[in-house]
Order: structure tokens, then C-alpha cells, then sequence
């Protein structure tokens, strides 16, 4: 092989990797421009699917009836813990109404959490045993209460859904949700709980 011959093999061995490098050198900055926007689609869509869900879990769901209070002169430890109840649901509404000036999402977790806390607090009770960790991530309590009749398969379904969309909204940390999906969340996320809660 002579001088020449090895001049061009070594030139045509490097022409490739060297128009990738400089490819890349010369799109690296409009590249760069588009990671950010590509970041702001998949949150828009993550919002919009969020948004979708909603709507569905609105539509389907069905209005926990109010526990009936019969009329005593005396107030009955049923009746006591029911006001109760329900004065605490407000009260928590109404926190998270207020959260949400500054952070629907984090409304929509706190919002979750009050459902999980009913959920293991409920499940812990047909145990005898305090609310713990172990059942607060046992993967299958939802369909637990179905099964000990707490909830129908509806609000299991509701549940599950009401779970998947908080997933969603805790790994998506830029996610921007509009305050009126947020609040039908929280109703949502608070009337399942107070259902579920009727229970202990």
C-alpha cells in the first residue's frame, strides 16, 4: 500500500465520524432549545389526560348519600361522629381550597393522602390493630374494602383512578393543573374518603 492509497483510507475511515462530531457541534445549541418545549408537551399532555380523567370520574361517580340522623333529644355517639365527620371533611376542604392558590398539585396529593388515611385507618380497624405502613402500602387495599363491603366496585374503581391521577401529578413535577380540575379532584378524593371513614 502506498502513501497515497493509506492518505485516502484513513480519510474516508474518519469522514463519518467527523461530520457526526461536527453535526453535532453545529445543532447542539437549537437541540438544546428543544429539549425544554419537548419537556412542556409531554406536561401539557400529562394535564390533559388528567383533565380527561376527570371529567370521566365525574360523570361516573355516584353521590355518597349522607349518613341518615334519626331525630333524639339527646345527642347519639352515631350522630356525634357523624357531625364530626363532616365537620372535618369541611375543615380539610377547605385547606386544600386554599393550597391550591399556591399548588394544585400538591392539593391533589393531600387530597390523596386523606383517602389513603381513611382507607388504612378503616382496613386497620377490622384488625384491632393502629393504622401502620405495612397496610398503607399494601397494593391491594382497595380491594380489601371492597371485599370487607366498605366500598362497591364503583368506588374501587374510583379509587384506583383517584390513585393513578395523584402518580401522575406526584412525578410530574412541572405539571401545571387548572384549579377547576383540581378542585373536582379534591371533592372527589374527600367524598370517598368521608364514605370510607363511615365505616370505622
Amino acid at each position: 500500500m502506498d502513501k497515497l492509497t493509506f492518505i485516502a483510507e484513513v480519510v474516508k475511515t474518519l469522514t463519518w465520524p467527523t461530520s457526526l462530531v461536527l453535526l453535532a457541534v453545529m445543532l447542539r445549541k437549537p437541540v438544546g432549545e428543544l429539549i425544554p418545549l419537548l419537556r412542556k408537551l409531554k406536561y401539557k399532555e400529562v394535564e390533559m389526560e388528567f383533565s380527561r380523567e376527570i371529567a370521566n370520574l365525574k360523570a361516573n361517580s355516584t353521590s355518597i348519600p349522607e349518613q341518615p340522623i334519626r331525630p333524639t333529644d339527646s345527642h347519639s355517639k352515631e350522630q356525634q361522629a357523624v357531625e364530626h365527620l363532616t365537620e372535618r371533611v369541611k375543615t380539610k376542604r377547605d385547606d386544600l381550597l386554599r393550597m391550591m392558590g399556591f399548588s394544585t398539585r400538591v392539593s391533589v396529593m393531600e387530597a390523596w393522602l386523606e383517602v389513603e388515611a381513611a382507607a388504612t385507618e378503616v382496613a386497620s380497624s377490622f384488625w384491632n390493630i393502629p393504622p401502620n405502613n405495612s397496610l398503607k402500602n399494601f397494593p391491594r387495599l382497595g380491594e380489601y374494602l371492597l371485599q370487607c363491603k366498605v366500598i362497591d366496585q364503583k368506588q374501587l374503581e374510583s379509587f384506583k383512578r383517584l390513585q393513578q391521577l395523584r402518580n401522575k401529578a406526584a412525578h410530574a413535577q412541572e405539571l401545571d393543573l387548572s384549579e377547576e380540575d383540581a378542585r373536582s379532584y379534591v371533592e372527589l378524593a374527600l367524598a370517598l374518603a368521608a364514605h370510607i371513614r363511615t365505616h370505622q
